[in-house]
């Protein structure tokens, strides 16, 4: 369907058109307005505060913000990866995709089987009057996921546009993955994607979900993913960034498990000019359990601060964190990670680590804590910066092999145990490729 494109500044008058154009329930233009008066009544962060203190946001394109409604229809196979599996079929590795660009849906396939057992993978504009009620009950509760969390969250609440729903009804189980990719073009706009996720008790789900942006211009994006895992329930989570090297980007990803649940959560970030990453999992209840894994590999002169929360909130909760960067010469990581355990919370086990490896003139901050407020608890934190490690490489090139060619494969093997935790052979596949490709600047 071809659509005629609007372009929208920033404004109370285009969060009415907004809901206007998608025809929205009462409730989501109410909470649209009430985010736009907290985004006016806010300031953008400072250094003062200790999660923006090392990221200079001075250089993020937060002037003449516009939002672009509506565009040409695109084919699929412009914009989706080579490994990710098309069309349908039994023999498919993926059970579901769908696709957005710059803001609008643009394709979307699920398995007929899950449809009729009530599993929905849809555009969250066109859920909102189906699923409406569900959507309302867990819009953006999350602590990190709020709309007064910071400006930027309010800003999403206020205009996010596109956006990936995903519902598993109790007990249904889904074998193969389901696939969410958000692509923006040259003139796509802010980006706002929103994504929420809702697997009922003792139902299984794993997601794959890509960004990828071309623009030729510096280009913002603040995104929010939302994640609740019911009793019991089994999720996993692969999330990739892809974004171009003039977007600047702010994710806020906020996931809550429920008592028996497991939450496996997979980060790998590529692109971008700068990002900063907000990644929070609650464990809310006995026996809950939340494993982090991420990787990054930077380009040269880019900037990512990542900081991430493993709240306990029960007895028995367990959680997992390892995140590794690879850096070239001029990039810059911060990683501020905490690990909270309240009183209620005993018995509880969590372990954090985040290892740099640097191949040239680069800077990482890794600041690991503790905030435990029981006693019966087993918590522990660790962080390295380092180069590459020479009797290492005077092991393999005492076998022959060139000192380049070593290295590489230093690199591969340090973001090894990251990679492999991904789904699907071909994605782990091709992100070995990036990593190779990144490697040797190409």
């Amino acid at each position: 369907m071809m659509t005629k494109r609007r372009t929208l500044a920033i404004g109370r008058q285009a969060v009415e058109a907004l809901s206007d154009y998608y025809a929205e329930p009462r409730w989501m233009r109410e909470a649209r307005l009430a985010a736009w008066e907290q985004y006016e009544a806010m300031a953008w962060p400072s250094r003062k505060e200790e999660a923006w203190r090392r990221m200079p946001l001075q250089r993020f394109p937060l002037d003449e913000l516009r939002l672009a409604l509506g565009d040409e229809t695109v084919a699929r196979d412009e914009v989706w990866p080579d490994c990710w599996v098309q069309p349908l079929s039994p023999q498919a590795l993926s059970a579901g995709l769908l696709l957005h660009h710059n803001g609008e849906q643009r394709y979307v396939d699920l398995d007929p089987r899950l449809q009729s057992q009530g599993v929905v993978l849809a555009d969250l504009h066109r859920a909102l009057h189906t699923h409406g009620d569900l959507i309302r009950e867990h819009w953006m509760r999350g602590m990190w996921a709020r709309p007064d969390f910071n400006r930027f969250t309010a800003l999403h609440a206020a205009l996010w546009h596109g956006g990936t729903f995903i519902y598993v009804p109790k007990g249904v189980r889904i074998e193969r993955p389901l696939q969410s990719l958000v692509v923006y073009e040259e003139d796509g706009g802010v980006g706002l994607h929103h994504t929420l996720v809702i697997v009922e008790p003792g139902a299984r789900l794993t997601l794959m979900q890509d960004r990828l942006s071309r623009e030729t211009t510096p280009a913002l994006g603040a995104e929010v993913v939302e994640i609740y895992a019911g009793e019991g329930a089994l999720v996993r989570y692969a999330s990739l960034q892809h974004w171009g090297d003039r977007r600047y980007a702010v994710s806020v990803q906020n996931a809550q498990v429920e008592a028996g649940a497991r939450l496996l959560w997979l980060n790998g970030g590529l692109g971008s000019a700068m990002s900063k990453d907000f990644l929070r999992t609650d464990l809310l209840a006995e026996e809950a359990r939340g494993e982090m894994y991420g990787f990054i590999f930077g380009r040269q002169g880019q900037v990512i601060d990542q900081s991430t929360y493993q709240h306990h909130r029960a007895p028995r909760t367990t959680s997992n964190l390892l995140f590794r960067n690879v850096l070239p010469a001029e990039a810059r990581t911060v990683f501020y990670g905490m690990i909270r355990v309240e009183p209620e919370a005993q018995r509880t086990q969590g372990y954090q680590a985040n290892n740099n490896l640097l191949l040239a003139d680069a800077r990482a901050h890794a600041i690991p804590g503790l905030e435990i407020i029981a006693d019966d608890v087993q918590c522990s934190h660790g962080a390295t910066v380092a180069r590459m490690d020479e009797e290492q490489l005077f092991y393999l090139q005492a076998r022959g092999i060139p000192r380049p060619q070593a290295e590489y494969l230093i690199t591969q093997g340090f973001l090894e145990p990251i990679v492999h935790r991904f789904p699907l052979a071909c994605l782990r596949d091709r992100l070995r490729e990036e990593v190779a490709a990144r490697f040797w600047g190409r």
